[in-house]
């Protein structure tokens, strides 16, 4: 049967148009498709990626974090700087949900952090990286078991293990250290392990607390060019420091803690 514009169908439920009944069937159809791609959504240029609203943390009555209000959009590279203390770590670890604000909000990808199961958020962290200053590296095992952990305790196949490990080395330039016990390494060649640990995953936040803070200049400047390049190929990246030379050569946003408070946004318009 070949249906009109403005042509009645009776149903049980009563009566519909023709164009009714079409309409009705896209809107199944879009939520169908759209719905797998919700993460390529949230990553869509000028998207937020990362969002705080009157953000406060206190530890033991000392002020980690007051009042903290700033917005990272997809595909930003910033500078988190400030004196030791600042808040820096405790704005890094509220992000990646291993501590929750006392006032405020957080929302990573569109997703209040707060509101979170606690099943859901292993599941969020899995889209971010986070290299930290210290290293954390498993000494008596090798550099491949060693970026290879994240993936294992996801359950990710053999084959694809192999293959995002394969990258992840080749991107930090240790192709040929995979088999070394990572005990000794260099602090540069350790750093470069720890990088590659967190970029597995492929992540679309890569977060960074203080990654030259244990490295000569040279080393420093090794480890800084490869950020640029991970930035580069599309990453959001948040990186920690103190380093004035670092904030000069990577001449990205800058943000500034003094005494837990958001003293400047180099970003900010106006």
């Amino acid at each position: 049967m070949v249906l009109r514009s403005g042509m009645v169908l009776k149903t049980k439920r009563g009566a519909f148009t023709a164009q009714s009944k079409l309409d009705h069937a896209l809107d199944r159809v879009k939520m169908t498709v759209c719905a797998p791609v919700q993460r390529e959504e949230c990553s869509r240029e000028g998207h937020a990626m990362i969002q705080l609203f009157h953000v406060s943390k206190t530890f033991a009555r000392c002020v980690a974090l007051r009042d903290i209000t700033l917005r990272i959009d997809k595909g930003e590279c910033v500078l988190l700087t400030g004196p030791s203390g600042a808040g820096k770590t405790t704005l890094l670890k509220l992000i990646f949900g291993t501590e929750v604000p006392d006032e405020g909000q957080i929302l990573v990808q569109n997703r209040n952090i707060a509101r979170l199961r606690a099943t859901d958020v292993p599941y969020l962290r899995r889209t971010m990286g986070f290299v930290l200053q210290d290293f954390k590296l498993l000494g008596h095992k090798t550099v491949e078991e060693n970026v290879a952990l994240p993936l294992i305790i996801q359950g990710v196949s053999r084959i694809d293990l192999r293959r995002k490990v394969a990258d992840a080395l080749k991107a930090v330039g240790l192709e040929r250290k995979r088999g070394s016990p990572t005990i000794g390494l260099s602090a540069g060649e350790q750093q470069r392990v720890c990088i590659a640990r967190a970029i597995v995953n492929n992540p679309v936040i890569l977060l960074a607390d203080e990654p030259t803070g244990n490295l000569d200049m040279d080393l420093t400047l090794e480890i800084i060019d490869l950020f640029k390049t991970i930035h580069a190929r599309g990453t959001t990246v948040l990186l920690a420091t103190h380093n004035p030379y670092i904030v000069e050569r990577m001449k990205s946003r800058v943000l500034e803690l003094q005494g837990g408070h958001l003293v400047r946004d180099s970003g900010e318009q106006g």
